[in-house]
């Protein structure tokens, strides 16, 4: 059974990645501190991926000014590469039906994982 949940830890990773690129490309994502805060200023509702290996400055910055749902996952480099863009620390998802299907998949994959993968 361990090699069946990696398999789909895997394949749900990949969806994320995808669904990443594709919200990159689309303009369903922004990226970055200061269009994180863009948006919040405009009260746009949403969630924020944040990378793991943030700063923790960084990371107090981010919270200061959002207090919605957020996530910790992958690296700022694999962030960056994803989108192609050297680093991303901060990806900012507007809820709408896109955003709920890229937050429903990030949800299942930390089920997956046990854990819930929030970052508050």
């Amino acid at each position: 059974m361990g090699i069946d949940r990696e398999i789909i830890e895997k394949k749900i990773e990949k969806q994320i990645i995808n669904m990443i690129q594709i919200g990159w490309r689309s303009g369903q994502i922004k990226i970055g501190f200061d269009e994180l805060e863009k948006r919040i200023k405009k009260g746009e509702k949403g969630f924020i991926i944040i990378a793991s290996d943030i700063a923790e400055r960084t990371k107090r910055n981010i919270f200061r000014v959002f207090k919605g749902k957020c996530f910790q996952l992958f690296k700022k480099e694999d962030l960056g590469r994803f989108i192609g863009k050297k680093t991303v620390a901060v990806i900012f998802v507007k809820e709408n039906k896109f955003g709920l299907k890229l937050k429903n998949l990030v949800e299942q994959f930390f089920k997956l994982k046990g854990g819930s993968g929030s970052c508050q």
